[in-house]
């Protein structure tokens, strides 16, 4: 039974194709095969390829992607009581992103080096922005391989199930994400950002070669079941599943460990002989076997559990609940930042430069760039650094629910849900060396006297590797240092209330309503940058707030109707069959944290992440779009400390929209139908806002909404109205 589908889209600004395909089998009654396949490209170049006199557009980028996906399968049924299943599958993303060359650092009379000459990345909140790291040149290939087998058996009472699944990941990844250079302008020095750009001065500069990764990964999965009908009334569900976690295999070996005995006894690499003591690398003694940086996680055990209760035995009321466990691995994306790191792309992070745009590197012995990676090669001064600890563990996840449903007459059903779980081993990075804070008045830092002892110029020298005094040729190598470990907690709570009418003719109608809340620490994802980690690195607690995807209130509405049929021939024809179906969703906004836009605490962390001082609980303005916070309810706190607003403590404006559909389906005699319809999305043209600025350092767009919601920031398209309509031709 073989069937295809290829479409394609054009116009003048991208060229779309898809294609699929099914095939499904037969071979005897017992025994039947399946496969699928999709092929998906996507090309639109870059707005600057078509507006070169606009570099204001280098921030959105070219793309030319391709995704296939094939899946197959084969089912044979041995027995009454026993069926096997195996599954393969295979997909393959190719992402191509590029733009045109605008111009490099260099360009400008900056004493630099690219090493992706045409192409750089300028942030001046409250200014303008040139690129992105996202918009820079990159190539992403994967490939993943997937393979599982299902048993299941009858036994009496008992349907047991057996089962495997082994999985397998390679990809090759390149991105010049901070070849030319990522730099920021925040307006620490005038107090305006465009002000420091036409004085030249940079808050933060982040430079290294391209990230190259390639990397496989291996994943096991094995299970045990057992659902036990144990009366007519009662049925128990437990189980039992085993997933190691194995690492994420770097095939140019460029993961490293950070071992603090190493440091302070001037214990060094055997592989880069010149490396700061305290790291080591892939062959170095201690270093954990193979590419990973990791030792191997052999007992993560996933049990779970669960019931399910007729009360009174006529199928009305019902009780279910169960418990389990779960296991996360990170994104193939982790370690991009730390395969920079020197000597592979001699990754740098320098605050606040004495020479500013113009010579950035001038007050440590001029540009460290390029650099060719050996066992020989000088590191460079303070080098910016992201160590895995060698016992992280895959993230986990505990959860538990108790739902109550009830039958009313014959049409009706209502239902309310308690929902929780507690999620544990999330994956943080804590700086072990951040700078230390000595005040603001003159003093001297290991025979360098410097004016104001601290301040944004002199992080590294304030570094607390740098202070210890235990290894300072070592020290003076190390500036950002982040640990990658699993020490993050979350914690969801959620009650969830439903009803749904279900009716074959007439009115249909399924809704529910939820009041949730999760808290917990401040990850970073699957993406993590330099200095991401908790603005106090020795008080990760001080981070906790609610998590970024909270939503304290979530409801949907999906309602439909479906006209009768009619005795007379022609208003059947004309009446009949019309299916209106609409769909409401609303959502309460997004916690946000309202952030300094400034090194307030002058630590090295990034300031993008550091809070402010709320000083008044009058936290909301107007709420209009130009007012939407009340900016006399913050400021900034004092040099040297940590704001005391609690993370992600305020939120943003709500969201909601009504979809709708028309559909009528006519009937050419038995075997033939015509289906018309029209699609209604945001079908009151609603204007969702966007979240409003939260950089307290950028006066020009605090508390104001720049943006629609689900759009990037000042983007000036969003979710409008709009209309679809379909022909359908069935025989």
């Amino acid at each position: 039974d073989p069937c295809g589908q290829i479409t394609y889209t054009t116009s003048d600004d991208r060229d779309e194709r898809q294609a699929v395909g099914r095939i499904d089998y037969q071979m005897n009654q017992n025994h039947s095969i399946f496969g699928r396949y999709m092929m998906t490209a996507h090309k639109k170049p870059a707005p600057f390829a078509q507006d070169p006199d606009n570099v204001l557009t280098v921030g959105t980028p070219g793309l030319d992607n391709l995704a296939q996906s094939f899946a197959g399968g084969s089912t044979v049924v041995f027995s009454n009581n026993m069926v096997n299943s195996v599954r393969f599958a295979f997909n393959r993303t190719a992402i191509d992103r590029s733009s045109p060359a605008w111009f490099s650092p260099e360009d400008l009379g900056s004493k630099f080096y690219s090493y992706q000459p045409g192409e750089m990345v300028l942030t001046i909140p409250g200014g303008f922005n040139i690129s992105a790291g996202t918009a820079t040149t990159g190539r992403f290939n994967t490939n993943t391989y997937q393979m599982s087998d299902d048993l299941s058996l009858v036994r009496g009472n008992h349907q047991l199930g057996f089962g495997a699944n082994v999985a397998y990941w390679a990809m090759d990844f390149l991105t010049h994400a901070r070849s030319g250079g990522d730099w920021n302008v925040n307006g620490q020095i005038t107090g305006l950002g465009l002000a420091d750009f036409m004085l030249g001065r940079i808050a933060r500069l982040e430079h290294g070669g391209p990230a190259v990764m390639p990397m496989h990964m291996m994943y096991l999965g094995f299970y045990t079941q057992d659902t036990w009908r144990v009366t007519s009334k009662l049925t128990l569900n437990a189980g039992l599943r085993w997933e190691p976690f194995l690492g994420q295999e770097l095939e140019n070996a460029q993961v490293y460990n950070w071992v603090p005995e190493n440091f302070r006894n001037n214990t060094r690499s055997t592989v880069f002989v010149n490396a700061p003591t305290g790291f080591i690398y892939p062959g170095d003694a201690g270093f954990p076997s193979g590419n990973t940086g990791l030792k191997k996680q052999w007992l993560n055990l996933s049990p779970r559990v669960g019931l399910a209760w007729d009360v009174s035995g006529d199928g009305r009321t019902a009780v279910r609940s169960s418990y389990g466990i779960g296991y996360d691995f990170p994104t193939a994306e982790r370690h991009n930042i730390n395969t920079q790191s020197p000597p592979w792309g001699n990754r740098s992070l320098v605050e606040n430069p004495p020479g500013g745009f113009d010579d950035p590197y001038g007050h440590i012995g001029g540009n460290p760039h390029p650099i060719t990676a050996s066992r020989d090669v000088q590191f460079i001064p303070f080098g910016a650094y992201g160590a895995t600890d060698p016992n992280i563990n895959s993230p986990r996840v505990q959860s538990w629910n108790v739902t109550v449903e009830r039958q009313i007459g014959v049409e009706w059903g209502v239902a309310a849900s308690y929902l929780g779980s507690y999620t544990d081993r999330l994956w943080m990075q804590i700086q072990l060396n951040p700078a230390e804070f000595l005040g603001t008045g003159p003093c001297t830092i290991n025979g360098v006297a410097f004016p104001v002892c601290s301040t944004a110029a002199n992080v590294n020298q304030r570094r607390r590797l740098s202070l210890s005094n235990e290894n300072p040729a070592s020290a003076a190598l190390i500036g950002n240092l982040d640990l990658h470990t699993s020490i993050g907690e979350q914690n969801y709570r959620g009650l969830r209330l439903s009803v749904r009418r279900r009716s074959a003719n007439g009115i249909s109608l399924n809704a529910n309503y939820t009041i949730s809340r999760c808290f917990g620490d401040n990850t970073t994802g699957g993406f993590p940058q330099l200095a991401q980690g908790p603005t106090n690195p020795d008080d990760p607690d001080a981070d906790r707030g609610h998590c970024d995807q909270d939503r304290t209130y979530l409801a949907n509405l999906n309602l439909g109707y479906t006209t009768p049929e009619v005795a007379n021939a022609v208003l059947r024809a004309v009446a009949s069959n019309w299916r209106l179906s609409g769909i409401f969703n609303a959502r309460s906004g997004q916690w946000l944290t309202i952030t300094t836009g400034t090194d307030r605490a002058l630590n090295g962390q990034r300031f993008q992440e550091q809070r402010v001082d709320q000083i008044s609980d009058d936290v909301y303005g107007e709420k209009t779009l130009n007012n939407y916070f009340n900016r006399a309810a913050f400021a900034q706190p004092a040099l040297g400390t940590f704001g005391n607003m609690e993370r992600n403590s305020v939120t943003g404006p709500a969201f909601w929209t009504i979809d709708l559909a028309l559909s009528k389906l006519i009937a050419f005699g038995a075997a033939q139908n015509l289906e018309l319809r029209v699609e209604a999305f945001n079908l009151l043209n609603h204007f969702n806002w966007g979240n409003p600025g939260t950089n307290l350092n950028a006066p020009a767009t605090f508390g104001r909404v720049q943006s629609l919601a689900g759009t990037p920031p000042n983007a000036v398209v969003g979710t409008p109205r709009i209309l679809q309509f379909g022909v359908k031709y069935g025989f």
